[in-house]
Order: structure tokens, then sequence, then C-alpha cells
């Protein structure tokens, strides 16, 4: 457990501001490209603070000693984000927004939706340093945005529930879990074309 009871509480305080301050710059530039573009990519916003529980049990299975630095330092998903989006092509009109932020800073991008991971997960995440001024100083606190579209979206949250509700997924589970990604990715696939053709219909109308 973490010794210092303040120092820890602190370190809480530290990601609510930051978070706020993160929802508040999405919300800016998300309004912005809507108006510019008079067309809304995104479905709904999620956000969380990580429990101290769930931290501890990430320091643990990455093998780290429970310390506020090891906190900081390796578990960059403290402050999270998700950005749900109604097609794929919304996805990367989104991460290009948030990319050209001038508040937020581009620490790593992960595009797991050109490069699934073995389970056949597929997200484009980005962690992103917020700049926080706290006691006249300048401190970057770091926060995870995932961004998905509406069927990623209810794929990884069925297999994070299968994943955590079994200790030990059968070989058969997992092979179907990955066919049921590939089809959901066909199906983003087959939704854009869909929305193409559906706007060319309503420019020549």
């Amino acid at each position: 457990m973490f010794d210092d009871f303040d120092e820890f509480s602190h370190l809480m305080l530290k990601y609510e501001f930051a978070i706020e301050k993160l929802k508040t710059e999405l919300d800016i530039l998300i309004k912005e490209y809507e108006f510019k573009n008079k067309y809304q990519p995104v479905d709904h916003i999620k956000s969380r603070i990580k429990t101290k529980e769930s931290a501890l049990k990430k320091l643990e299975r990455k093998g780290y000693d429970i310390t506020l630095d090891n906190l900081k330092e390796h578990i960059h998903d403290m402050v999270g984000v998700r950005i749900v989006c109604s097609f794929l092509s919304d996805v990367y009109d989104i991460v290009d927004i948030i990319e050209k932020s001038k508040v937020l800073k581009i620490k790593e991008k992960r595009d797991y939706i050109k490069n699934p991971k073995k389970s056949g997960y597929s997200s484009f995440h980005l962690i992103v340093l917020i700049p926080m001024r706290l006691e006249d100083e300048i401190e970057y606190i770091q926060a995870e945005i995932q961004i998905r579209t509406m069927a990623m979206d209810f794929w990884a949250s069925l297999d994070h529930k299968i994943q955590y509700k079994y200790n030990g997924i059968p070989l058969e589970v997992q092979k179907e879990m990955y066919n049921c990604a590939i089809a959901i990715k066909s199906l983003d696939n087959k939704m854009i074309d869909l929305n193409e053709i559906a706007s060319k219909h309503k420019d020549e109308n």
C-alpha cells in the first residue's frame, strides 16, 4: 500500500483536476470540428479515474513495487477517456484534431485498428500530457484517450466482461471472440461504404 496517505490523496486530487481539463479541451475541439464540418462524429464520451485498488493490481501485474513514483511513472491510464465514434473514418478525424491541440501534448500513439491485438481488440490509443499549473509550477499529468467505433466498443465491453468473469478463458472462446472481432471490422468497413452511398444520394437530390 502507499505509505503517505496525504501525498496519495493530493495525487488523486491532481488527477481530478486533470480529467476536468481534459474533458473541457476535448469538448472544445469536438464542438469546433462539428461547427466547421456541420457534422457530429462522436456518439458518446466516457471518462474515469482509475481506482486505488485497480492501480495497485496493475502495478503488481507489471511487477513494480507499490510506490507513488511507480504509480506516476508506469500507470499511464489513471486518467482515462473513451471517445466512441459512429464511423471508422471519424476515429481518425478525432485523432487528427487531438494531435493539433495547442493544450495537449502527445506522448505516445498506438493504432490497434491497423494493428489489432492478438485477441482481436481494436481501438486507437493516445497517451497525452495535460499541463496543470499547480503551486505556480507547470506539471504534466498523463492520460489515456481511447478512440473507437460503436462496433469496436461493443466487442471490447463484452470481451472485458468475459475476461474478468472467468479465471482462464477456454481456447475455443478466444478463437470465437477473435472471429467476432474480424466480423466487426468488416461491419465497420461496410457501414462506411453505406454512409458514403447515402451521402452521395443526398447530394444528388
